[in-house]
């Protein structure tokens, strides 16, 4: 039996994390995968990504470099980018009924830094989970596995008895060499319907 359930914040939490930055790069002009191809397949784009991710950079720094990056305005820039992300409400509701079950719940966020935008603005995380992990707080990020470690800690959890959600597979493996069982979010009802099986909600 599971006993801690681990989930990522962008894209699980939320609705469409890559969705709402290609929906970003449509407005300004820039194309659909503008935005992912500056954090994925440039040296500079990645190397930004890491660095306000563990805290190293500011988020105010971190948008003036994403900004020259797409050749945009700085000004506000990750709202702007974000703007489209929602609450998930059927991932909320699960993550309610795992806890009137007895199932420990964590969020693992790698942040965009803490700042003027604040991306978990109105969600209650505190109030919602047991244990909230943001990667610029901790100095740690996935998917280095010691923030894995640390957010099991916290939940007094063994990492075999956690369930780790990312809609990023890369995100997974050094989850699951801990022990924990990962599950690429790809598509809302596959991955509602996995976790109640996973935790046995059905």
């Amino acid at each position: 039996m599971y006993r801690g359930l681990i989930l990522d914040f962008g894209g699980v939490i939320t609705t469409d994390f890559y969705g709402a930055l290609r929906a970003f790069g449509i407005r300004e002009g820039l194309g659909a995968g503008a935005v992912e191809h500056v954090l994925r397949e440039t040296e500079e784009g990645r190397a930004a990504l890491a660095a306000v991710e563990d805290g190293q950079l500011s988020q105010h720094e971190y948008e003036i470099v994403l900004a020259r990056l797409l050749g945009v305005d700085a000004d506000g820039l990750l709202g702007r980018a974000l703007a489209d992300l929602r609450p998930c409400q059927p991932v909320l509701d699960l993550v309610a009924r795992a806890r009137s079950a007895g199932i420990a719940t964590a969020v693992l966020s790698n942040s965009w830094g803490t700042g003027v935008y604040d991306p978990y603005a109105g969600y209650d995380l505190e109030g919602r989970f047991d244990a909230v992990v943001i990667s610029d707080q901790v100095r740690l990020r996935k998917p280095g596995e010691q923030i894995y470690q640390l957010t099991a800690d916290k939940l007094g959890v063994p990492p075999s008895a956690c369930v780790f959600v990312d809609d990023t597979a890369h995100n997974l493996p050094p989850a699951e060499r801990l022990g924990m069982v990962g599950v690429l979010f790809s598509d809302v009802d596959s991955g509602i319907a996995r976790l109640e099986e996973l935790l046995r909600l059905g």
